[in-house]
């Protein structure tokens, strides 16, 4: 899925987009380790989901505009969302390392798709003149 997301018209555009997911998407886990370890400080009390879901949504937001990486924003807040709402929280940590590992891994892929239809496209523009 990654991949999918990340692949653009061009070489340059995977690249830049993939940087903003990967960026986004490492913010987003940032955040949701704050929620985890405060929700583990707090004896997993409901009022800290209710309280600090929220705050971190708006500095996953606030940080991603900040660092002018506006094409991460919905990466970002996602993985934010995902990790702290749907995934038990044993399970917290890791899905956050294997939710960068994954998207790096598919930017990386992207990138190598679009570099090879670049390069194909030059062979058979040189091929047809």
């Amino acid at each position: 899925m990654p991949a999918v997301f990340s692949l653009r018209e061009s070489f340059d555009e995977s690249v830049h987009f993939g940087t903003s997911r990967i960026l986004g998407n490492s913010i987003g886990g940032l955040y949701a380790l704050v929620f985890f370890l405060l929700n583990t400080f707090f004896h997993e009390a409901f009022w800290v989901t209710l309280v600090v879901v929220p705050i971190c949504t708006m500095l996953t937001i606030m940080t991603n505009v900040a660092m002018n990486n506006k094409a991460g924003v919905i990466g970002g807040v996602a993985a934010m969302l995902i990790i702290t709402l749907s995934i038990p929280s044993g399970e917290t940590i890791s899905y956050v390392f294997v939710r960068v590992s994954e998207t790096f891994m598919g930017v990386f892929v992207a990138i190598i798709v679009n570099y090879d239809i670049d390069r194909i496209r030059l062979f058979l523009e040189k091929k047809e003149k």
